[in-house]
C-alpha cells in the first residue's frame, strides 16, 4: 500500500515539475510590452479654446522609436495634490492624442495648472507617463485700420492673484500672415520680445498680397512658451495689395487649356475631310458590292 502511494506521489510530482517547465518556457515566449515615450503639448487658440496634445512614439524591433498607433491615454489634471481623470483618448495613425480642456483648470497656489498624460495598463505598451506645467496667458492682437504707419501690436497678460492682467515682459512673440495653405513670416526677423508694457509691435509691410479686396489675415503665436506653452491670436484688416482678378480666367492660347478657335476650326476641318474620305470609300466599295451582286443574279436568269 505504501509502495502504491508513493508511486502516485511521485507521479504527481513529475507532473508538476513539467507543468512548471512549461509555463516558464511559455512565459519566456510570450512576446513583452513596448518600450514608449509621451510628448506632452498646451495649446491656446485663437477662440480661446485650450487643447492638450500628447504625442507617443514606442520603440519598435529594430530599437527605434515610431509612432504609437491606437494607444489609450488618459489625460488627468492636478487638482488639491490629487489626479483627477479629465479625459481619454485614442491615438491617431501619427501617434497623437488630441484632447479639449476645460475653460477654467485647477490652479496650484502659483496660479498654475498641471495637466498629466499616462499610459496606463496597455496590451502593447510599457506604462509611462508625462506632465506639463503652465501659467494661462492672454495673447491680443491689435491692428488699427485708422493708423497710417499699420503697426501690428500684440499685447501678453496673465492673471494676477487679485484676479487682474499683469503685462508680461520678455516674451517671445512670432508675427505670421495666413495664406491659402499655411502660414508665412510676416517680416524678415518675425520674432519680437515684448516691453514692459508686455506690448510687440511692428509696423505691416506694404507689398503682402491679400484677397480680392485686400484683405490680409495676422497671426500672432507664442511658441513653446516655457511658462505659457503655445498661445495663438489672429486678426484681419485690409492692408494687403489687392489681388488682380483676370477678366478671362480661362483664355484661349497654345499654352492655355482653351485652344484658339482658328485652331480648333483648322484641325477639325482636316479630320473632318479624313473622315469624309473614308466614309466615301465605304460608301463606294459597298456600291460595288451590291451591283456585282446584282449583276449575278441576272446572269443566273438568262441561264
Amino acid at each position: 500500500m505504501n509502495s502504491i502511494i508513493k508511486g502516485i506521489s511521485l507521479a504527481i510530482a513529475i507532473t508538476g515539475l513539467f507543468c512548471g517547465i512549461a509555463t516558464a518556457q511559455d512565459q519566456s515566449q510570450a512576446p513583452g510590452k513596448s518600450e514608449a515615450a509621451i510628448e506632452l503639448s498646451y495649446y491656446k487658440k485663437a477662440d480661446m479654446s485650450k487643447t492638450a496634445v500628447a504625442v507617443i512614439k514606442a520603440k519598435n524591433n529594430d530599437g527605434k522609436f515610431v509612432p504609437a498607433k491606437n494607444a489609450l491615454v488618459n489625460f488627468y489634471v492636478i487638482h488639491d495634490s490629487e489626479q483627477q481623470l479629465l479625459k481619454s483618448a485614442n491615438t491617431d495613425n501619427k501617434g497623437q492624442a488630441v484632447i479639449v480642456l476645460q475653460k477654467d483648470l485647477p490652479l496650484d497656489e502659483g496660479l498654475s495648472f498641471t495637466i498629466v498624460a499616462k499610459i496606463e495598463n496597455d496590451n502593447l505598451y510599457e506604462d509611462v507617463e508625462e506632465q506639463m506645467h503652465y501659467k494661462d496667458a492672454n495673447l491680443i492682437l491689435n491692428l488699427n485700420p485708422h493708423d497710417t504707419a499699420r503697426l501690428v501690436t500684440a499685447q501678453v497678460t496673465k492673471i494676477g492673484k487679485d484676479g487682474k492682467e499683469i503685462p508680461v515682459e520678455g516674451a517671445e512673440v512670432k508675427f505670421y500672415v495666413q495664406r491659402l495653405f499655411g502660414i508665412m513670416p510676416a517680416v524678415e526677423d518675425n520674432t519680437i520680445s515684448t516691453d514692459e508694457k508686455g506690448e510687440a509691435s511692428f509696423a505691416f509691410p506694404k507689398n503682402i498680397p491679400g484677397d480680392t479686396t485686400g484683405v490680409i489675415t495676422v497671426v500672432a503665436r507664442m511658441e513653446d512658451n516655457e511658462q505659457f506653452g503655445n498661445v495663438e491670436n489672429k486678426a484681419t484688416e485690409s492692408w494687403g495689395t489687392a489681388l488682380a482678378v483676370d477678366k478671362d480666367p480661362f483664355p484661349r492660347a497654345l499654352w492655355e487649356p482653351n485652344a484658339p478657335l482658328p485652331l480648333i476650326i483648322t484641325i477639325s476641318t482636316l479630320f473632318g475631310g479624313v473622315w469624309f474620305i473614308y466614309f466615301f470609300i465605304f460608301y463606294q466599295l459597298r456600291k460595288i458590292s451590291k451591283e456585282k451582286q446584282l449583276s449575278t443574279v441576272k446572269e443566273r436568269n438568262h441561264q
